[in-house]
């Protein structure tokens, strides 16, 4: 989970829009990552992680056009390595703890932006982040 816990970090000492919009990008990529290393359909959680993919997808690309979102390197979180071993339901808590913090922090962010385009933004991807956490926080389908 070492992708998850940097962007948790990356992301809590992130005050600027930019760095936030960077921020909860790189979130974004992490929760991707560690949902897909739970792609087994055998699990309880199956279609709860496919869901939540989606809207890690949707709000990752939500905030990528954004005016102040800083260039994104070529660097891909979804290649980094994640233990397959981790319980489905450790991955689901992990998951939807680090998209309520995205949620918050996209949330404040929204209301200081002064580009119309970039609340949208931000607006789009807390909505994105809130749907991760109902779904995996048990809220879900």
């Amino acid at each position: 989970m070492t992708p998850m816990t940097a962007a948790r970090e990356r992301l809590r000492q992130a005050s600027a829009l930019a760095s936030v919009l960077g921020a909860a990008h790189e979130a974004f990529e992490a929760m991707l990552a560690a949902i897909r290393s739970q792609e087994d359909p055998a699990t309880g959680l199956f279609s709860a992680f496919i869901m939540a993919a989606a809207l890690a997808a949707d709000g990752r690309d939500a905030i990528a056009f954004a005016p102040s979102m800083p260039p994104v390197g070529s660097r891909d979180l979804l290649d980094d390595e994640v233990d397959v071993r981790v319980p489905p339901e450790t991955v689901a808590r992990l998951v939807s703890d680090l998209s309520r913090l995205v949620r918050a922090q996209l949330t404040r962010s929204a209301g200081q932006a002064t580009d119309p385009a970039d609340r949208d933004a931000c607006d789009q991807a807390a909505r994105c982040a809130a749907g991760i956490h109902d779904l995996l926080a048990g809220g879900g389908p």
